[in-house]
Formats: structure tokens, sequence, C-alpha cells
């Protein structure tokens, strides 16, 4: 197997992963994080990830999802039923930022690649460092947590707005041998 095919794959069992746990929570307690990290790609980034996936590897990520959904989504019950609020904020936050960053490393352009896979990378840290700070009793602790927040906001922004601006030039070049 090719490591695209394979980097593919992971996407998919991330992704389903991601979906079960956020099943799971939907129904659950009222115990996780107090404010939700919104972990997603922009526009930008699931464009230029979409041109370079092709027609039949899309439809093959799609069954492959619907399989592994089936047989994870159990085994995720069982094993974040053992975690404390905080262990289930974290888990959840590093399963919701995976298959966004494993897409968005996915663009053509390494510059590209690399951005939008930063971006749901900091959102992550943000929504861990929420989960972290629900149940931080260490004054130095909270204050690093809070921090990683305020540092990710900014970087998340600035990523966004590199993004936003260059991705379609950053594309085109890929596509057309053209150096930058």
């Amino acid at each position: 197997m090719n490591t695209r095919y394979l980097l593919i794959l992971s996407t998919v069992a991330s992704l389903t992963a991601s979906n079960a746990v956020a099943q799971q929570n939907q129904g659950g307690s009222s115990s996780g994080p107090s404010q939700q990290t919104e972990i997603q790609l922009p526009e930008a980034c699931r464009t230029a990830a979409r041109a370079s996936v092709q027609e039949d590897t899309m439809k093959k990520m799609q069954d492959m999802q619907a399989s592994v959904s089936r047989g994870m989504e159990s085994g995720m019950q069982a094993m974040t039923g053992q975690m404390n609020d905080t262990q289930k904020g974290l888990h959840e936050a590093m399963m919701k930022m995976n298959s966004p960053m494993m897409t968005g490393m996915m663009a053509k352009d390494a510059d590209v690649a690399w951005v939008c896979a930063m971006i749901p990378h900091h959102q992550g840290a943000i929504a861990m460092a929420r989960a972290g700070l629900k149940g931080a009793d260490n004054a130095e602790s909270k204050q690093l947590a809070e921090k990683t927040i305020m540092e990710n906001e900014k970087g998340v922004k600035e990523l966004i707005a590199w993004v936003e601006k260059h991705a379609q030039s950053e594309n085109k070049n890929e596509t057309t041998g053209s150096t930058k």
C-alpha cells in the first residue's frame, strides 16, 4: 500500500473515533469542558485537501468510515467510561483534532499542508487547556493553561489569515510546477 492511501485510511479512522466520542458525549453528562472549542478547517484548507484526493479515493474513505464506525463505537464507549471528567475532555479534544489535522496535511503544497494541519492542532490545544482548567487545582498549572489558550487563539487567527491569503496561489503554483 502506498503512504498516501494509509494516511487517508488513518484519517477515516480518526474521524470515526471522533464521531463515536462526540455521540457518547452528547448523550452523557454535562461534565465536559465548560467552553467547547470548535475544531474545524477553514474552507481554503478543505478545498486544498479535496483537490489532492481523487474521487475514487473519497469513495473508499466513505466506505471505510462506515465500516470502522460500527466497530469502534462500542470500544470507545467502554474506554471513556473509565475516565474522569478531565481525561474525557482531553480525550475528546484530541479525537476531534486528529481528523481535521490529517485532512489539512493532505494539501499538495507543503506550505498549505503545514498551515492547514496546524490550525486544528492549535484549536485542539485550546480545547485541551480548557479541559485541564476544569479539573486543575494548581495555580501554576491554571496559569499555563490560560497562557496556552491565549497564545493558541492568537496562533489560530494568524494561521487562518495566512491560509485565506495564500492558499489559492500556493496551490496554483503546486499544480503548474511554478516556483514561488
